[in-house]
């Protein structure tokens, strides 16, 4: 018996959804709950960010940040934390907001109110070292998972070749794949219904714009790239602009 329930446990600790646990992607860092609504996570590290989660109109009127209650503009923005780093001379202010219109999405602002950059994501970590990491399916097209780094007095994304999208299904129609990301060489024809893996994003786009290039592999293993015509050209269920 005491082995029947020894190997029940390790099942469920094999599982992250069935325990309840999810990936510790940075174990190094607190990761909280912030709105079950969206489903939002901020990430800290506790020797360099001081986590308040204060609601604007709750800030000392004082505060750049601070809002009337109830206000149209601001009244779902929240103090998330306090970010101070001996590499910056002031400290940071992150904030968290629903969005005007279900786009939820963090902000960076200096300690005087002013913005050094905004992230459209459900989830934000940030290290000691001023590193940030984001992701979520949040006014772009599918899942985009960034890095960047604070850099005195603004912030900057730390370039990659490509965005990973990892994204499997059938084809909503059919699909012409390419050599290249322009040119004419065809390297496969995939008709509607056929299993397809998206694999990477060419994404020179920034947020509230959509991706149009992706690297894609018929389920016989050929890959090319897919040229998108716009935001409502679908070609994958989950692929699509989700946003204003």
């Amino acid at each position: 018996m005491k082995r029947l329930v020894l190997s029940i446990a390790t099942v469920l600790l094999s599982f992250p959804n069935i325990s309840g646990q999810t990936k510790a992607y940075f174990p190094g860092l607190t990761r909280i709950s912030i709105d079950t609504t969206y489903n939002v996570y901020f990430g800290y590290d506790k020797t360099t960010s001081r986590f308040t989660n204060t609601p604007c109109h709750l800030l000392n009127k004082k505060d750049p940040l601070y809002c009337e209650f109830p206000d149209s503009m601001l009244e779902t923005w929240s103090l998330v934390a306090k970010y101070k780093s001996k590499a910056f001379k002031d400290s940071l202010n992150i904030v968290y907001s629903q969005g005007m219109s279900a786009d939820p999405g963090f902000v960076v602002a200096t300690k005087g109110g002013r913005i050094l950059d905004t992230f459209s994501c459900l989830e934000f970590y940030i290290n000691s070292s001023g590193t940030i990491y984001t992701s979520g399916h949040v006014n772009s097209m599918y899942n985009r998972r960034r890095k960047f780094q604070i850099q005195v007095d603004t912030i900057l994304e730390v370039q990659q070749p490509y965005y990973y999208v990892g994204m499997k299904g059938k084809s909503l129609k059919d699909i012409t794949l390419f050599k290249d990301r322009v040119g004419n060489d065809i390297v496969a024809q995939v008709p509607k219904d056929n299993e397809i893996e998206i694999l990477l994003a060419y994404g020179t786009k920034k947020d509230f714009e959509a991706d149009n290039l992706f690297l894609v592999k018929t389920d016989f293993g050929i890959v090319g790239w897919l040229r998108l015509e716009g935001y409502e050209d679908q070609v994958l269920e989950d692929l699509y602009y989700k946003g204003d």
